[in-house]
């Protein structure tokens, strides 16, 4: 078996990762940049697999403790559940005609109305 010299690195860098996978902060505590990291995990697959199997750990562990699932749902189902495809769940990512446009953004209140009936 070839020794690896950096495997001492790569397991500081998971020690870190495993307590809160931010691969940055990670990286500093292994005295390596975020670069170096992305290198290892391209020409190293069980390391690679290691950083994705230690981030979904950490997140299974986190969720059980979630108080609240919609924000759960919101943060981690993003492309699912986030603000942005709420909306294009009802214009079906379309844009709203003017007309509509109009009056979601107008702020007239009745008496505002009322005065230009007189008016007219």
């Amino acid at each position: 078996m070839i020794k690896d010299d950096k495997l001492p690195l790569k397991e500081k860098f998971l020690e870190y990762y495993k307590d809160l996978p931010v691969q940055k902060l990670a990286a500093g505590y292994a005295g390596r940049d975020e670069d170096t990291i992305i290198i290892w995990k391209k020409e190293d697959s069980d390391f690679s697999y290691q950083v994705e199997l230690a981030k979904s750990e950490w997140a299974k562990s986190k969720a059980k403790r979630v108080k609240s699932e919609e924000w759960l749902l919101e943060r981690v189902m993003n492309d699912h559940f986030g603000q942005k495809n709420k909306t294009d769940l009802t214009t079906n990512g379309k844009d709203l005609p003017i007309p509509i446009l109009n009056a979601i953004y107008s702020n007239h209140s009745d008496k505002e109305a009322d005065t230009t009936k007189e008016e007219n």
